[in-house]
């Protein structure tokens, strides 16, 4: 199959795995820009395509190391830019804003194993490859970041339930 083909097939999960690890539409979808040239000047070395996915989310990955320190560099990276990460199914979408909220307050190596795991639904095996560590470490780093999404969360839910109860409005 020829590059195209072999997108097709995990297009969304990458959209959705570069806008979480950027924390919002824009930058993510710059980061997949990014990544996707590079994957695609870099695919006549691809081995085996049978891991085309895994091989294209490292790009992403790599991609995005590259790209923070730029982003840092020219202080491009707003905080108050919310993520937009594309799933149909699930939370009501203020839940999901506060869960996106959360997210990024939880350390990149576990936020990534999170989307990893939870949203593109990657087996520990395969996030403890992607990620070059052990399955033990992944799992550590799944349960050290579910601890944090949940703190944060619910610290996020507190003041968004006390603003709403007193009416009180954030610039």
């Amino acid at each position: 199959m020829n590059f195209e083909q072999l997108l097709k097939t995990c297009y969304d999960d990458a959209v959705r795995f570069a806008r979480g690890l950027t924390g919002s539409k824009e930058n993510g979808d710059d980061l997949l820009q990014e990544a996707l040239v590079r994957a695609w000047r870099a695919f006549p070395r691809l081995k085996d395509q049978e891991r085309f996915k895994s091989w294209l989310l490292k790009i992403i990955s790599n991609t995005h190391r590259s790209m923070l320190k730029i982003w840092w560099m020219r202080r491009i990276i707003r905080l108050e830019d919310a993520p937009d990460i594309p799933y149909t199914e699930g939370l009501p979408y203020e839940e999901k804003e506060l869960v996106r909220l959360a997210l990024r307050g939880v350390p990149k190596a576990q936020r990534e194993a999170l989307v990893l795991f939870e949203v593109l639904g990657m087996s520990v095996a395969e996030v403890a490859e992607h990620q070059k560590v052990s399955q033990s470490a992944v799992k550590s780093r799944l349960a050290r970041g579910r601890t944090r999404l949940r703190e944060r969360y619910e610290a996020l839910n507190k003041t968004e339930a006390y603003h709403e109860a007193n009416d009180v409005r954030t610039v």
